[in-house]
């Protein structure tokens, strides 16, 4: 049994690809953004001005990608930052 869940957990994938696969997802969803704009300190509310759609339909695709259900913001952990590695570490929490 402890085999199966350590197999589980190896793979999930790491959490740079996980930043790398959001960061394709943010870049392809508000479209005017160069990908080498963005790392993983990014903060998606602050360092671009992009609109609230165009924020729901990022986190809809991350959702849809990583095959989560995102609760709603209110729900998040105190203390979330809406960084690129912090959403990465949000869907990682989540994918275990």
């Amino acid at each position: 049994m402890k085999k199966a869940a350590e197999n589980n957990v190896t793979n999930l994938p790491s959490k740079d690809r996980i930043i790398e696969t959001v960061i394709d997802i943010f870049v392809r969803v508000v479209g005017f953004i160069e990908r080498q704009e963005v790392s993983r300190a990014t903060n998606i509310d602050e360092d671009f001005y992009i609109d609230g759609d165009d924020l729901s339909i990022f986190a809809m695709e991350v959702e849809k990608h990583f095959g989560l259900k995102i609760p709603p913001c209110e729900d998040w952990p105190p203390g979330f930052e809406p960084t690129i590695e912090g959403i990465s570490d949000f869907v990682l929490y989540h994918s275990r």
